[in-house]
């Protein structure tokens, strides 16, 4: 069944290259993103043992996650929602449009539509129904590990650059935002709106520590070494050392 999915998806990616390289390039790049993530969740739910409808939906909500990505990269050249649409919400827009995609029970489309439609929220609702909220936790931990992999391939020094995957924020290399991180110091997940530089995505990527919700996806990101080279591309500042003490701690308990 999954295969079927995977097959599917791909063929349906295809209908968004141009032939022009640089959008050729933004359109593989979230396909690959979402293939990753599928493997991501593979992982997280074989770890969790889950029941196999519950496991299936989790797999097939991080395959489909950022469906809505497609249309709003070629309708607005953009990644950002801000100056676009939700691309959540385009994601439910498009598998709800999409009449030849495999069959999935009414439950199953349930799982993976909430999923698609909640991953990118701030946090996760309260009151979920358990399946909903176990499922919709798997797909975004996942999204995190594999954002923060793109990110850092974005970020490094030599590394690919473009202004859609770092969401048009500035590249000045000293500076960030006191405010962001003032909110991530009291341990929160750094918001979107507060980013001004490339230095304040990294800030934010890191602070996604606090919203890790399985073990299994905690320890990836300690063994990858992400809150390491993340601090590591940032400026040296007493308060950002504080920081990724902080950081640490969090993602250790």
């Amino acid at each position: 069944m999954l295969k079927q999915h995977i097959d599917w998806f791909e063929q349906y990616v295809q209908g968004f290259l141009t032939g022009d390289p640089e959008d050729d390039h933004h359109i593989v790049l979230k396909k690959e993103h979402s293939l990753k993530v599928l493997q991501e969740a593979r992982s997280i739910t074989d770890s969790l043992g889950l029941p196999g409808e519950l496991a299936e939906a989790a797999l097939l909500g991080a395959l489909y996650h950022d469906m809505g990505r497609f249309y709003q990269y070629r309708r607005y050249k953009t990644f950002r929602d801000d100056l676009s649409q939700n691309h959540a919400f385009l994601g439910v827009h498009a598998l709800r449009a999409a009449p030849d995609m495999p069959a999935l029970s009414k439950s199953a489309t349930a799982l993976v539509r909430g999923c698609v439609v909640l991953h990118n929220r701030r946090a996760v609702p309260a009151r979920l129904a358990p399946g909903l909220a176990t499922a919709v936790r798997i797909v975004r931990d996942s999204d995190k590990l594999d954002i923060v992999r793109i990110m850092l391939d974005y970020m490094r020094p030599g590394g690919s650059r473009s202004d859609v995957v770092t969401l048009h924020v500035a590249d000045e290399p000293e500076r960030y935002n006191p405010e962001l991180v003032a909110e991530i110091n009291q341990g929160r997940i750094g918001d979107y709106a507060k980013m001004r530089f490339v230095n304040d995505f990294k800030l934010l990527l890191a602070s996604w520590v606090y919203d890790l919700n399985f073990p299994a996806a905690r320890r990836a990101f300690r063994d990858r070494g992400h809150v390491e080279e993340l601090f590591g591309l940032l400026p040296r500042a007493p308060e950002l050392t504080r920081l990724k003490n902080r950081i640490y701690s969090a993602l250790d308990q």
